[in-house]
């Protein structure tokens, strides 16, 4: 999915048979979740639905059903925030498989864009996708990896590994102890403005992801444009935000929210955090000056 991985874990008396064993078992793991549903991949189960004519009765892999199912309801529960669908969009300001671009659509370019789009135009019900329109398609890259992270912490269980830290591009899933003492996460400043951690958190067993604008974007005209897209205006958002951070049970979980944080404004984001005691840090760029807000459940991981 065009990211690292590292997967870190501690057991008494490990052998290489079994450190082989193991790694073996990630990485078959890993590719066969990317054949599925990676979109730089022509031939994976999701590319194929996207440049297929098929609309109704798309039947799904269980994996594949699964992340597209949990997207829909995070969906609901950020008012619209995410939003897989919003694939075209990612195509036309150059952050998809098309490639960059150097100047910026016009409103009425993004207008007929936006009528391919929105979480209204799929459904899916016992493992079997409609889609309203040949057009319609799906990016998964808000959560997938987040998906991945989980699965490959299910496999380390499995295998009665109880200490571990499974990280794919900055996404994390962790679980007891290193060295007899709690795993500690950094989250780090955005880039842009310093380097150093801003905050560091003891998460305990959860799943763990941040979202940020300030890794991938394109200047156009002197102006700034975040690969994060505003499903709503169909345009890179244009706010304050520059961070959000997310901790829950998953980090598929973790992933979608983290994203969705980014595109709403702070006040509602801490709003239905708090209303549904998410666990959320949002670092907010304010005339130049970083500016931390915190979910009240998030509290609690504070080093």
């Amino acid at each position: 999915m065009g990211n690292n991985f590292k997967v870190t874990w501690s057991e008494e008396n490990i052998t290489a048979d079994r450190m082989n064993e193991l790694s073996n078992r990630i990485n078959n793991k890993l590719k066969h979740i990317s054949q599925s549903m990676s979109t730089w991949n022509s031939n994976s189960e999701l590319s194929k639905i996207n440049s297929g004519s098929q609309l109704n009765n798309i039947e799904l892999s269980p994996e594949l059903a699964k992340v597209i199912d949990s997207s829909l309801k995070l969906n609901q529960l950020t008012e619209g925030a995410l939003d897989i669908t919003v694939a075209p969009l990612i195509q036309l300001w150059g952050f998809g498989v098309s490639g960059i671009i150097e100047n910026a659509p016009s409103d009425s370019e993004i207008e007929t864009v936006k009528k391919l789009t929105g979480a209204e135009k799929i459904t899916i019900k016992d493992r079997k996708l409609q889609r309203y329109h040949k057009d319609v398609s799906i990016d998964l890259s808000a959560i997938a990896k987040g998906y991945a992270v989980d699965v490959i912490a299910a496999i380390l269980e499995e295998n009665n590994i109880e200490n571990y830290i499974v990280d794919i591009g900055g996404e994390l899933k962790l679980k007891g102890n290193k060295s007899n003492k709690p795993w500690t996460v950094g989250i780090d400043k955005p880039f842009a403005y310093s380097s150093g951690q801003i905050e560091v958190i003891e998460p305990g067993n959860k799943g763990i992801a941040t979202s940020g604008n300030y890794r991938k974007y394109f200047e156009s005209n002197g102006k700034h444009y975040s690969h994060i897209i505003n499903p709503i205006t169909g345009k890179p958002v244009q706010h304050t935000v520059v961070s959000a951070t997310v901790i829950s049970d998953s980090c598929m979980k973790s992933d979608g929210l983290a994203t969705a944080f980014m595109v709403l404004p702070v006040n509602k984001s801490l709003e239905i955090a708090n209303n549904n005691n998410l666990s959320i840090m949002i670092i907010e760029d304010k005339f130049g000056k970083l500016t931390t807000h915190y979910s009240n459940s998030f509290k609690q991981y504070i080093n």
